[in-house]
């Protein structure tokens, strides 16, 4: 399993790295698929707040922190009652909204994108865009640890530049992701991923290779060959675990 997961955890990391999102996209799934549902979403929460901290070190001058203010302030507030609200969802309901999640998540930001117009949906600095992406991402993240696209589909609407908006998302899915897992662990029975001492160290030594990583391929690869990589890995990864959510294929 820890080949296997590694090999998520780096593909996921380097693409976050490249494009602002797409750990918890591309490696959820994956990482569902081999420790199931409850356990995999916690440890996609745990793996990707520490990708996000480990990235935003780095582009923390480009953050706006008022913007993110608003986006982490509805995250913490519905992080802790969607995780009581599913504590009962059984395996295959997770793996199930897990794989949905994912798939009409990725939809609903590349029809954003297609959609994109010349004027805003919402007055320029309204704030209740912002705290509604802020909360469906929270529930999102409890739910399947995935908080990404509705941010994605957000910035787009909202007509934000793209490079400050990467930078913001980074302490925000640190906040996001964080909220989510402490949530689940101290409101809810969740048990800790299963690994051991030494496979958290190398775990934790994969995400600093997936950074370095990201940095390489982001010199070399046009980024939007790596955000159709991105689209294509993560709608594989959340059929197959839809599809194993609802029975269809073999646990």
């Amino acid at each position: 399993m820890l080949p296997l997961l590694l090999a998520a955890i780096l593909v996921g990391g380097a693409l976050q790295r490249i494009t602002g999102m797409g750990f918890a996209l591309v490696a959820g799934p994956f990482v569902v698929l081999m420790i199931g549902a409850e356990q995999g979403v916690l440890l996609i929460n745990i793996l990707g707040a520490t990708s996000s901290l480990l990235i935003m070190l780095r582009v923390r001058k480009e953050v706006d922190w008022r913007w993110l203010a608003y986006l982490a302030a509805a995250s913490v507030v519905t992080t802790p009652v969607a995780a009581v609200l599913l504590s009962g969802a059984t395996g295959p309901a997770l793996e199930a909204t897990m794989g949905l999640a994912v798939v009409v998540g990725m939809t609903v930001a590349l029809l954003a994108d297609r959609l994109r117009t010349d004027g805003r949906l919402w007055r320029e600095g309204a704030r209740w865009p912002a705290l509604l992406a802020g909360a469906v991402a929270g529930v999102g993240s409890v739910a399947a640890g995935v908080g990404g696209p509705p941010m994605a589909a957000y910035a787009v609407l909202d007509k934000a530049d793209p490079r400050r908006f990467a930078a913001t998302l980074q302490p925000f899915f640190v906040i996001n992701a964080t909220g989510s897992a402490v949530s689940k662990l101290l409101l809810t029975d969740a048990p800790m991923p299963p690994l051991r001492g030494w496979q958290w160290g190398v775990v934790a030594v994969a995400l600093v290779g997936a950074s370095l990583v990201g940095d390489v391929v982001a010199k070399h690869v046009p980024r939007a060959a790596v955000r159709r990589v991105l689209i294509v890995v993560a709608y594989l990864g959340g059929t197959a675990t839809l599809l194993r959510g609802l029975g269809v294929l073999p646990g």
